[in-house]
């Protein structure tokens, strides 16, 4: 329950359908880009095993995380569909299978398997929902704000209600404790929080142990919960 990505095509149902009109297979060593920045490209991309980072890159090396895809996910598909040189690069975090699909493929799944490209199009929805909201963060607010900011757009998209999760009692100290709590469905890490914000890690970490110290959010390891969903939009409402 919780390792979801922010675009996991959970339904197993459209992978299955996925693998079957693939154009190829390829498995990428722990390192390796899949592709690079300003790269042609002929393929998007579907992630069947591992982890992937897709990020940017400026001039002077400076890196901006723009997503970590856990299996069951698209990516590459801006610079597919728009034909011009890709703007992000991605690379296996772990050794990864990706399945690739060119112009013919898309536009058979188009003809036969029009659910499948609904999952692909609510996958980019989502990843430009959430680079708009990354605009905002960083113009106009700072760390504390950008990171509460950005877990209320977490917690409204990808979040169940603790009482909704039975597995819960065993993985957080609290449970029971705010019985209106939210639990972020996904794994993020300090530093993924921080690349996505443009931030360091530890000034997240202290972000995040104010917010937490407020009983605005809980955190153990990777697991992210909200005791209160109003009183979080109330703090971002206040500051900004």
């Amino acid at each position: 329950m919780f390792n979801r990505s922010l675009w996991v095509v959970e339904d197993k149902k459209v992978q299955e359908k996925l693998v079957k009109y693939a154009n190829c297979t390829r498995v990428f060593p722990e390192g390796s880009f899949i592709y690079q920045q300003e790269d042609e490209r002929k393929y998007m991309y579907f992630l069947t095993e591992g982890r992937i980072r897709v990020s940017v890159a400026s001039h002077d090396g400076t890196e901006k995380t723009l997503a970590i895809h856990e299996p069951g996910s698209f990516f590459g598909e801006t610079a597919f569909f728009d034909r011009f040189p890709s703007f992000t690069c991605a690379q296996a975090l772990k050794q990864s299978t990706v399945l690739c699909f060119g112009n013919d493929e898309i536009t058979l799944l188009m003809k036969e398997q029009p659910d499948v490209i609904y999952h692909m199009f609510d996958s980019l929805g989502r990843k430009i929902r959430l680079l708009a909201f990354q605009v905002e963060y960083l113009s106009f607010m700072n760390i504390e704000e950008r990171i509460a900011a950005l877990l209320v757009t977490l917690f409204d998209s990808f979040s169940s209600e603790c009482s909704q999760l039975p597995s819960l009692k065993n993985n957080c100290d609290n449970s029971g404790l705010c019985p209106n709590g939210h639990c972020l469905k996904l794994t993020i890490t300090d530093q993924e929080i921080g690349e996505m914000i443009c931030t360091r890690r530890e000034a997240v970490t202290k972000a995040i142990a104010s917010l937490k110290k407020q009983n605005l959010i809980n955190k153990q390891k990777r697991m992210l919960c909200c005791p209160d969903l109003a009183a979080l939009n109330q703090f971002l409402t206040r500051a900004t």
